[in-house]
């Protein structure tokens, strides 16, 4: 029984992640829109507001005989009553700022001085209080301290004025965090590797979107008119060359399917004009599995380079140590 309802869930889910995401969009005589559709739900919609067309009075062909044309309106804006001024208010004496009482100061004979008389050891309050911030002059102490253990061991006084202790190896963050870590870029060479990871996980995710996005009711209509009808015809032609290339790139590239592409030269008329509208379609499903793919791919580039780049640096190490004395 379990088992059964996981399936119709999955079933479910499936079904949800196939339905394609439609964005229309769509201009023409100035006014443009665009919508989002998920399956039969609009998700998104925002369109260009139409400008109010100005009243204009009646001509006087219009009216009646024997009657007047009608007198306009003055405007709200200056037939606003102006706020009225308000009375000035009585000028009334402010009271006197009242001072908060001093304490009588105490003579220098009954103030405790014994109890400050002994100034206070700070390694005493060191090691009375603990605070966070004694923690590091506790860890330079006790470096301090091997230090001179170190420097005694050592019984010669040549060997002793050329003694350096050995720095401390700074211990890098391991699993998840210093993967993170240093995912993040310290240098120019890190910015270049990580834009090289990229561009090299960049092309497969390409490669799949270039198959599962969808362009459909592609609809152009373009009337091209100028003042001089040679100009028409030269800009008829470059257009008509630039437009069907790219169409014939896309259908190379993605799914397309137009319903109308019309390119006219109007001799008649002098200016351009245009309407257009597309539909793309892409599934929630292969956005997923798109970024999956990047994902992989960039994960995969940056940790082989960064075990080549270890390995590179062992041997490195290995080069500059110096030889064992017999």
């Amino acid at each position: 029984m379990v088992g059964t309802v996981i399936l119709i869930i999955l079933f479910i889910l499936c079904v949800l992640l196939l339905l394609p995401i439609r964005a229309k969009a769509s201009f023409g005589d100035g006014k443009w829109s665009v919508a989002v559709y998920y399956a039969f739900i609009r998700l998104f919609h925002k369109e260009s507001k139409e400008k109010p067309q100005p009243e204009l009075p009646k001509k006087p062909e219009d009216l009646p005989e024997g009657e007047a044309p009608p007198v306009p309106e003055p405007d709200a804006a200056h037939t606003a009553e102006k706020p009225k001024p308000k009375p000035q208010q009585d000028a009334v004496p402010k009271p006197d700022t009242v001072t908060a009482p001093q304490e009588p100061e105490l003579p220098e004979s009954e103030t405790d001085e014994d109890d400050f008389s002994e100034p206070l050891d700070p390694e005493q309050l060191a090691d009375t209080v603990e605070t966070p911030e004694m923690k590091p002059e506790k860890k330079r102490r006790k470096r301090k301290a091997k230090k001179e253990e170190a420097a005694a061991e050592i019984t010669d006084p040549d060997d002793l004025e050329d003694f350096e202790p050995e720095p401390e190896p700074e211990k890098k963050p391991r699993g998840i965090r210093g993967f993170i870590e240093r995912l993040k870029p310290h240098s120019v060479s890190d910015v270049l590797g990580l834009a090289e990871d990229g561009f090299a996980a960049l092309t497969p995710a390409l490669r799949f979107l270039t198959k599962h996005i969808h362009f459909r009711h592609i609809k152009l209509y373009l009337a091209i008119g100028t003042d001089d009808p040679a100009n028409t015809a030269t800009l008829y032609g470059k257009i008509c060359a630039a437009a069907y290339s790219l169409l014939g790139a896309m259908q190379c590239w993605f799914d397309v399917e137009a319903d109308e592409f019309r390119i006219l030269a109007d001799f008649y008329n002098e200016k351009i004009t245009f309407r257009g509208s597309a539909e793309l379609r892409i599934s929630p499903m292969a956005a997923i599995v798109l970024a999956l793919i990047f994902g992989c791919k960039f994960l995969r580039r940056t940790i082989c380079r960064f075990r080549r780049e270890d390995k590179e640096a062992k041997l490195r190490e290995k080069e500059s140590a110096p030889l064992p004395q017999a």
